[in-house]
């Protein structure tokens, strides 16, 4: 099914930042077991939408995973884990720091039963110092991380609308794991630690901290601004980068207004004059106007999409970046394409995103458990 057939992952991460890490590696063809408490993923449960009892959190980041229920807080259940971790390449998790070792389930008791593991940890503020039993989510990240600094309008700190935090710790973490299987083919496992605050500032920091990497800076200087705000059109917005003088004097060129850009001041007051009157000058045409003359000047620009638009641009068309398919009880879903193309391989669903312990006796017995095992372990409610 990719690259990673026959890669076995143990997923006991909830939410985001380890479920979508995963689902890029069973995307790829990983065998991704994910491992649920009774009460299932928080995604089960939190308020969102969901129809016929699926929710959107669980297709939209578990897709392409078996799924099955293991009460670790049960007598008997760390040693099924650590049973099914001996046959498994890589284990995820994403509780608080010494959790999974209070468990009997953390790396030093599975690299003892197989040495090839590799254990990745995530974190929101990493595994020492004063915030590691803090609670983390998203938009705390963001604030520590400078991310809603580096969005700041009119002064103010702004939050990303989206989870960024999350989604850049997946990333992260999947770059990371696919590094250590490669040490692990010669016999060497690792322990990955990713802290989200890390991982953030990681992907934030090479252009937002562009004014502070030569040393000393000097203090109360904000991070530097990234991509320009869209301008509003007669019936939209388009979003327009003109970086260099050769695109400002193009741009200027074909909306008319070569003038603009012209005089003897500052490059950054004929920049701010220029963009000040394009804003009054792009709500007179609708945006395929403007844009069919930008793109002509070999100028980047685009349309501003909303979510009735995207759906139908003909670049994602072109692309098929979404699909559509069945799902057995939530009907029919939209998803996105993982965005690498492997030649030869068209990435797919190929599972479902599994219901609450859909496949529990399935997995156990590909883990090598007997029938009456599983049998016992149900009676004992250590699976469900």
């Amino acid at each position: 099914m990719g690259p990673l057939s026959g890669i076995k992952v143990l997923d006991l991460s909830m939410v985001v930042s380890g479920p979508f890490c995963t689902m890029i590696l069973a995307d790829l063809g990983a065998d991704v077991v994910k491992i649920e408490p009774p009460e299932g993923d928080v995604t089960r449960s939190v308020y969102g939408l969901e129809r016929n009892g699926v929710p959107v959190g669980i297709i939209n980041w578990n897709r392409n995973k078996r799924g099955m229920v293991l009460d670790l807080k049960r007598d008997g259940a760390a040693e099924v884990f650590l049973r099914m971790a001996e046959q498994a390449d890589v284990v995820i998790q994403n509780v608080r720091p010494g959790v999974v070792d209070r468990l009997g389930i953390g790396y030093e008791a599975v690299s003892k039963r197989n040495p090839r593991i590799v254990y990745c940890s995530i974190a929101g503020y990493g595994f020492e110092g004063p915030y590691k039993d803090k609670p983390a989510y998203d938009p705390i990240i963001q604030g520590i991380a400078g991310v809603m600094m580096s969005q700041r309008t009119q002064g103010r700190p702004r939050a990303v609308k989206n989870i960024i935090a999350d989604k850049v710790t997946s990333m992260t973490a999947a770059i990371a794991i696919l590094a250590a299987l490669q040490e692990a083919h010669a016999g060497k496992g690792q322990h990955i630690e990713i802290s989200m605050m890390d991982a953030v500032a990681y992907y934030l920091m090479g252009d937002t901290a562009v004014r502070h990497t030569f040393l000393p800076h000097d203090r109360g200087i904000p991070p530097a601004m990234g991509s320009a705000e869209p301008y509003k059109t007669a019936d939209g917005y388009i979003t327009i980068a003109p970086l260099t003088d050769k695109h400002w004097r193009a741009l200027l060129e074909a909306v008319g207004h070569p003038e603009w850009f012209e005089g003897d001041e500052p490059r950054n007051e004929r920049v701010k004059r220029a963009a000040r009157n394009l804003i009054e000058l792009f709500p007179t045409q609708p945006s395929a106007y403007w844009l069919e003359r930008i793109e002509k000047a070999d100028v980047p620009c685009g349309p501003v999409n909303d979510f009735d638009s995207i759906w139908e641009d003909p670049k994602f068309i072109v692309n098929e970046t979404f699909y559509e398919y069945e799902h057995p009880v939530a009907g029919k879903v939209r998803a996105v394409r993982p965005a690498p193309r492997l030649s030869g391989k068209k990435p797919d669903l190929w599972r479902h995103a599994p219901g609450l312990g859909e496949h529990t006796d399935q997995i156990l017995a590909d883990f090598g458990f007997a029938a009456g095992e599983i049998a016992d372990l149900r009676a004992r409610e250590i699976v469900k």
